[in-house]
């Protein structure tokens, strides 16, 4: 029987014929087109290298290898390692992409992630052997672990200082939207907790008189009568309003000049009803705090009326040189 590319003896001669021997063990024997069965790179259909051998049997060498695939001035002849990344060929500048841009065989260092944190250093990593410092924000408050963020799992807790006192969130700062809040301020009679240590001072907190005003407030924690509040008692002697003041002292007693208005200089609990300062509705600039009408300017008298000393000066001296004519 004639003999076919079966690798069997199909004339049963004895031999096996050496074409029908795959030597190089690639799969495939000479009568199948093997064109070299000593080298098991070449064989029908092999990818073509660019080796200067007609790795793939068609007859050709370096066919479609020998090309600049990507248009960057080499080809895989010439060294380049992925002709279809123009970003890619020999002596090229290593970019933070995680591949070997440059062709020579290893990636920068800088762009292993090796934390596994899916940031690289080149990209920004401030410490690639921590996963927990990354450029992740993933509470969208504008601030990463690489930046500070104490917690990057609430919003709250930032690096931002909102009241200009020098403590931010992270810090410890339990309320930044008031300056008057930070660790270690000095507590203050409003009901916050301004030295942010979780709790209120007792005097901030009670109210033994059960007024409503706690003890930092009430001026006398044991009378619920006296508080900031209470309408002061004109005859009691005690400060009822915690103002300080004490009945008539209190200007709700009457003490004092209640009269705020801009022209009055009299103290008399009374406004002026003139823009000059007078009571006595007169545009005369003399005020004698009484409400009559001031004399004249062309009187040349005293506040009084009567004649101003200089007015008696000239008169007896008028006097004096009528006698010495007549003598």
């Amino acid at each position: 029987a004639p003999e076919l590319c079966d690798g069997l003896d199909n004339d049963c001669d004895g031999d096996i014929p050496t074409d029908e021997v795959d030597d190089d063990g690639d799969g495939q024997m000479v009568c199948d087109g093997d064109c070299d069965d000593a080298d098991a790179t070449i064989y029908t259909g092999a990818p073509e290298q660019c080796d200067g051998i007609d790795n793939n049997c068609d007859g050709q060498v370096d066919e479609g290898v020998d090309v600049d695939g990507d248009g960057d001035g080499y080809t895989p002849c010439d060294g380049d390692c992925n002709d279809l990344d123009l970003n890619i060929y020999p002596g090229a500048v290593e970019l933070c992409d995680g591949l070997d841009n440059d062709c020579d065989g290893a990636l920068d260092a800088t762009e292993v992630d090796g934390d596994g944190d899916g940031w690289m250093e080149c990209a920004g990593d401030c410490d690639d052997t921590d996963p927990a410092l990354n450029l992740d924000d993933f509470d969208a408050d504008g601030w990463t672990t690489c930046d500070g963020d104490c917690n990057d799992d609430d919003a709250s807790l930032n690096l931002d200082e909102g009241d200009g006192d020098g403590w931010t969130s992270c810090d410890g700062d339990c309320d930044d939207s008031t300056a008057d809040t930070y660790p270690g301020a000095t507590e203050i009679c409003d009901g916050e907790d301004n030295d942010c240590d979780g709790a209120l001072p007792a005097d901030e907190v009670d109210d033994a008189d059960g007024d409503g005003y706690t003890e930092c407030d009430d001026c006398d924690e044991a009378d619920a009568d006296i508080n900031p509040g209470a309408a002061e008692d004109c005859e009691d002697e005690i400060d009822n309003d915690c103002d300080g003041l004490v009945d008539d002292e209190d200007d709700d007693c009457g003490g004092g000049d209640d009269d705020d208005s801009a022209d009055d200089d009299d103290d008399d609990d009374t406004g002026d009803d003139d823009d000059t300062g007078d009571d006595d509705d007169t545009t005369d600039p003399i005020d004698d705090d009484d409400d009559t009408e001031e004399p004249s300017d062309d009187c040349n008298c005293d506040v009084d009326g009567s004649p101003s000393a200089p007015s008696v000066l000239l008169l007896l001296l008028g006097l004096g040189a009528l006698v010495r004519r007549r003598q």
